[in-house]
């Protein structure tokens, strides 16, 4: 029977691969949810602009038209901030793919490794069984010209 020797490091592997698929998973929500928001605030930019042309196209007044004009560099300011922040949980999703992929090649050449040993375990133990099936054969062999 096929015992492998390093199975317990198999296993540890496997569960720091898991570990960053959940890792890589929140961060990929995380960023989802940034750009989401970013989507939102464009959204909601274009509706103030359109907004502001209704209105000035009714009545153009100055005054109206500067507390527009901050109103709109306040959603410009907060798309900037959204913006870093979306940046920010791209780059953390990055470092958790690579961190993943990292965890994955590490399993794999364990895996690799098992499978090589398992491969060369059933190889000799068929081999094994060759020789031990001759041996019988030629006890009987050697058995019957003796009588």
């Amino acid at each position: 029977m096929f015992q492998y020797r390093l199975e317990t490091l198999l296993k540890y592997r496997k569960t720091l691969e898991d570990e960053g698929k959940r890792a890589m998973a929140e961060a990929n929500r995380r960023y989802m949810e940034e750009t989401a928001a970013i989507d939102g605030l464009h959204a909601k930019k274009a509706e103030m602009m359109a907004l502001i042309r209704e209105m000035t196209a009714k009545n153009p007044d100055a005054r109206m038209l500067m507390i527009y004009d901050g109103y709109l560099n306040g959603y410009d300011a907060d798309l900037k901030h959204e913006m870093a922040k979306a940046d920010q949980a791209r780059e953390v999703m990055e470092m958790e793919r690579q961190k993943l992929v990292g965890a994955m090649k590490k399993r794999r050449i364990i895996e690799h490794h098992k499978e090589m040993l398992k491969e060369r375990y059933e190889a000799e133990e068929s081999q094994k069984e060759r020789i031990q099936a001759d041996e019988m054969t030629l006890m009987r062999f050697s058995g019957r010209k003796s009588e």
